[in-house]
């Protein structure tokens, strides 16, 4: 049995996901999480065979809970399952530990293959993405160069910080959400700023409009 573990804070499709993956007699839906803080907490328990997460949970990326995931236990495997496609974001959940990228427009039988892919040690893409990103993103584990993003030079954390301070999310709930104290994020942010070029929030959501980064 591959054990799966969900991180969906829509409670609807959620179940209904659950229901849907439930159906193969080769998966077994160990938990679900609507919340961040619990998420962790039961994957650390339960140490399902791949968990999928949500790319757009409320006031947090998929991303930063992916890195968060993977850096707690390098053996994790994750996937990540969006409405969006675009390709930037798809570079942003390979980079921050995801196994693969499913899309939620997908039918759930390729759904179901993603899962498996990733259960097996494969990275998966939804066959609408380019390979293109795929190959770019194998040519960084090869240590190759490739151009370079707008927030390339932002470390893991940064980029974590980044996403929610353009997002609109106050130092103390960042805090919370992170579980890193508000002295930590406020270093993170002069650190985001000062290494975008930037000088206030306002500022630094005009960066991510103008790179045309998710804002919402």
């Amino acid at each position: 049995m591959t054990k799966l573990f969900l991180v969906d804070d829509r409670e609807l499709f959620r179940e209904g996901f659950h229901l849907l993956l439930a159906s193969q007699p080769d998966f077994e839906v160990v938990g679900e999480a609507n919340k961040v803080p619990d998420a962790y907490d039961a994957v650390d328990a339960r140490r399902p065979d791949v968990t999928i997460v949500s790319s757009d949970l409320d006031g947090l990326a998929g991303n930063a809970v992916t890195r968060e995931i993977v850096r707690r236990s390098a053996e994790a495997k994750v996937l990540m399952l969006s409405s969006r496609r675009d390709d930037d974001g798809v570079h942003q959940a390979l980079a921050a530990g995801a196994r693969g990228f499913a899309l939620k427009q997908q039918p759930s039988t390729q759904v179901f293959e993603a899962v498996r892919a990733v259960a097996l040690g494969h990275v998966y893409l939804a066959p609408a993405i380019s390979h293109l990103v795929l190959q770019d993103h194998l040519r960084l584990r090869r240590g190759e160069t490739t151009q370079a993003g707008p927030c390339d030079a932002l470390s893991r954390r940064e980029r974590d910080v980044f996403e929610l301070l353009v997002r609109g999310h106050t130092n103390r709930r960042i805090a919370r959400m992170l579980g890193i104290s508000p002295k930590t994020v406020e270093t993170h942010r002069a650190h985001v700023l000062r290494k975008l070029g930037v000088h206030s929030i306002v500022d630094l959501i005009r960066f991510a409009a103008r790179h045309q980064m998710p804002l919402d």
